[in-house]
């Protein structure tokens, strides 16, 4: 296109004619459009690199897209697992602390006992609670009236008598053959309950119940109001 330009440029300049003659009108006019034709042809260029420039960014802009879904998918699956093994240590965390927990809590050891068998005991007698309604570890014997530890720790014990008026109840707790707690119980004149506790640090397998500590007369009485009661509950193994 170019080369056709400059020749007809150089045919307009041999054929020149005077300024005045048709033949000078035709060449502005020819010099004119060749100009024309230069712009445009520049123009098109201009546009054609514009054009690429666009698509050259529009092909960065793609990789950059793509990239960067590329990079939020690797970061959401990388959160995930990490999410996973944070829930997953910490639920383990959890089991581990339950566990130990429940090993300091240790195992549950109590009873609970009422209805005293002989309600006139003679001294040195075993008191006997025939009702047992607690009996966690099964350490009492209501045939016998005596407490097994299932296992050693650090026990309280509770006894409960209901005495008639003008009567005594002379009682001691015992622990392995040894009286760990004793007392005396009575009113002159008005029928009464009595509770009285102590705690025992005992071995496995050992032995505790309630005697009758005295010769005195004894009389205890008992009701659906009021209970004679023994009972015991493991403190800390």
């Amino acid at each position: 296109m170019f080369q056709r330009l400059v020749a007809l440029l150089f045919i307009t300049a041999v054929l020149s004619e005077p300024e005045c003659s048709k033949f000078h009108y035709e060449e502005q006019t020819l010099n004119k459009m060749i100009r024309q034709e230069i712009a445009m042809e520049k123009l098109r260029a201009d546009m054609a690199a514009t054009q690429q420039q666009v698509l050259d960014a529009l092909g960065k802009l793609a990789e950059t897209t793509n990239q960067l879904r590329d990079d939020w998918n690797n970061e959401r699956t990388n959160l995930k697992r990490v999410t996973n093994d944070l829930i997953e240590e910490t639920n383990k965390s959890v089991r581990t602390f339950a566990a130990e927990m429940e090993k300091l809590k240790g195992p549950t050891v109590a009873f609970r006992s009422k209805d005293l068998v002989d309600l006139t005991p003679s001294l040195g007698e075993t008191l006997v609670f025939k009702t047992t309604t607690l009996n966690e570890g099964l350490g009492y014997d209501n045939k016998s009236g005596i407490f097994t530890a299932p296992v050693a720790g650090t026990y309280t014990f509770s006894v409960q008598f209901c005495v008639h008026g003008g009567k005594n109840m002379y009682y001691a707790i015992v622990a392995d053959g040894v009286e760990i707690k004793k007392g005396w119980f009575c009113d002159e004149k008005w029928s009464t309950c009595y509770t009285t506790d102590t705690v025992a640090v005992l071995k496995k397998d050992s032995k505790v119940y309630v005697k009758c500590s005295s010769s005195s007369s004894l009389l205890v009485t008992s009701s659906s109001y009021y209970w004679n009661t023994f009972s015991g509950v493991l403190v800390k193994s």
